[in-house]
Parts: C-alpha cells; structure tokens; sequence
C-alpha cells in the first residue's frame, strides 16, 4: 500500500466519523436550543443580580458579543438608559433584534430575577433607575 492511499484511506475514515457526528440522532443542543426549552422560571430562592449576571448574562455580556454592552461601559449603558427601564425589560424578557434571547438567555430566572440582573449592570456606571420593575 503506498503513503496516497494510506493518507486517501484515513482521510475517508476520518469524513465518514465527522459525518456520523452530525447525523440527527446526536443528543447535542445549542444555545438556542437550549433557549427554546420549557423549564419552571425560579420561585425558590432568589438570586441577586450580580448572582444572575454571572449565571448567565455574563456569558454575553462579559466579553462584548454581538454589541451586547459589558457592564462598565458607561456610553454603551447610557443609550440604553435613555430608553426607559419599561424599554429594558421587555428587551430582556422578549429578547432583542436575533442577538440577545427571551429571559435574557436564562430561562428559569424570575421577572425580579432579571430586574435586579439589569439593575447590577447599570449600577456599574453609576446608573440605576427609580420605581417598580414593570
């Protein structure tokens, strides 16, 4: 057997174990996936939300991604702000554009959950605002 075919053959070995990856009876989920189960939002104990922010708003918000403000960047927060917390919420809880996910990408997490959450970034900057959560 010569080295081309050696190589050919490992080759046509190694496609058909990526292929067999891919079929659709693997188990693996995505993100969005993950997003789109149903699970019983938190009425145990509440979080804070800096314990939320780390739960999972971090994971976007942390590093950036897709325009996701990272708590500290005040010019980023303040045009959001200027918005109005009614405006933040529902992009929390609804999701926004494709980017950001319904719940803010934490299915189980409470309303109050994700006010606080949203309340611990903007507190970052100094900024926060006055009044019930909607």
């Amino acid at each position: 057997m010569t080295s081309n075919t050696l190589i050919h053959g490992l080759c046509l070995a190694l496609m058909s174990i990526s292929i067999s990856a891919c079929a659709p009876d693997n188990k693996t989920t995505g993100f969005w996936q993950e997003m789109r189960q149903q699970v019983a939002i938190n009425e145990g104990k509440q979080r804070t939300g800096e314990e939320v922010y780390q739960y999972r708003c971090r994971g976007c918000h942390g590093k950036n991604t897709q325009g996701a403000p990272m708590p500290g960047d005040r010019y980023e927060w303040q045009r959001r702000s200027r918005q109005g917390m009614v405006v933040l919420m529902e992009h929390t809880l609804k999701g926004y554009k494709q980017t950001m996910p319904p719940r803010g990408g934490c299915p189980d997490c409470s309303d109050a959950e994700l006010r606080r959450a949203l309340d611990y970034m903007l507190a970052q900057d100094e900024l926060q605002f006055s009044g019930k959560a909607p």
